[in-house]
This record gives C-alpha cells, sequence and structure tokens, in this order.
C-alpha cells in the first residue's frame, strides 16, 4: 500500500513538474538533431536513462557479490569437512590413549616357577 502511495504522489509530482516546463527544445546526437521536444521528455528520459543505468551497474555488482558469496560457502564447507576429520581423528588418538594408559597401568603377572 506504501509503494502505491509513494508511486502516486511521485506521479503527480511529475505531472506539475511536466504541466510547468512545456516549452520546446532540440536535442542533437552527434549529426542528428531532433526539434521541438518538450523540456519534461528530456529531464524525464534522462531521468529514467540514469535508473537503467544505475539498475545494470547494481545487478553487475549483485552479480560479483554472488560470486563471492558462493567462493566462501565453499571454503566453509570445506573448513567443516577438515573439521570433522580432525575430530574423527581427535577421537581415534584418544581411544587408543586410553588403550595405551590401561596396558601401562595393569599390573604385570610373573610366573612363578
Amino acid at each position: 500500500m506504501a509503494t502505491l502511495i509513494v508511486t502516486i504522489i511521485f506521479g503527480l509530482i511529475i505531472t506539475y513538474f511536466a504541466l510547468q516546463n512545456t516549452g520546446d527544445i532540440s536535442l542533437n546526437f552527434l549529426n542528428y538533431t531532433i526539434p521541438s521536444v518538450p523540456t519534461y521528455f528530456v529531464i524525464i528520459g534522462s531521468l529514467l536513462v540514469g535508473l537503467f543505468f544505475s539498475w545494470v551497474v547494481s545487478m553487475i555488482n549483485g552479480i560479483f557479490t554472488g560470486f563471492t558469496i558462493r567462493g566462501k560457502e565453499k571454503k566453509i564447507k570445506s573448513s567443516n569437512k577438515e573439521n570433522v576429520e580432525l575430530s574423527k581423528r581427535i577421537q581415534e588418538l584418544e581411544i587408543e590413549n586410553a588403550k595405551l594408559t590401561t596396558k601401562l597401568n595393569t599390573p604385570k603377572v610373573e610366573k612363578i616357577v
């Protein structure tokens, strides 16, 4: 609902602006001339072109950010895998340590002949 209200207000502002700037100008692009273009077309067209270019730049930035995040996720996944492997190795070593400790602490029975 807020978006609709903002859009209506923006449309009213553009309408008011267009009514105030009805003078004609001519546009020159290299060797081409477009005569009798209303001023508000030029200004609103420039605004739309600027918004389009900023959207394109934002999309490119978003794509590069996605690739960066993907690389970080791969690093995290490999680190988690390494962490699991090291935890398994620690558990194996603790079991081996317990066996060795029991082996050393058991009294030796000597046979008397």
